[in-house]
């Protein structure tokens, strides 16, 4: 079994345990400051944007699909459902786009003044 030079796991000092615990507390606020600043990068924006997108056109396209199939209207449901998924994507996109400029207008505030 080997040895070890440190004292064992089960008897940690008071001293230890605080020393410890400064220890990681610097460290988490040197992260969290590193992190807190950091603006959104142009793929994490356009996969927001894009999945906005593609959840409004897909979800109006099934329901199109699915009122084709409960209606019989053939094909007029499904393009009608894409159509209103298609207004629905794009006012997500907006709504996403509107809701990220606030943030960044509200982080340059708060660090200029």
């Amino acid at each position: 079994m080997p040895s070890r030079k440190d004292k064992p796991l089960s008897d940690p000092s008071k001293s230890d345990l605080d020393a410890l615990q400064q220890r990681i507390d610097a460290k988490r606020e040197a992260y969290e400051d590193k992190t807190k600043d950091t603006p959104r990068s142009a793929w994490a924006l356009g996969t927001r944007y894009g999945s906005e997108f593609f959840a409004g056109v897909l979800v109006g396209a099934g329901l199109g699909f699915l009122l084709d199939l409960v209606a019989g209207i053939g094909p007029w449901g499904l393009m009608i459902g894409t159509l209103f998924g298609f207004a629905s994507g794009t006012l997500n996109v907006v709504r996403a786009a509107k809701e990220i400029n606030s943030e960044m207008s509200e982080q340059s505030d708060d660090s200029t003044g």
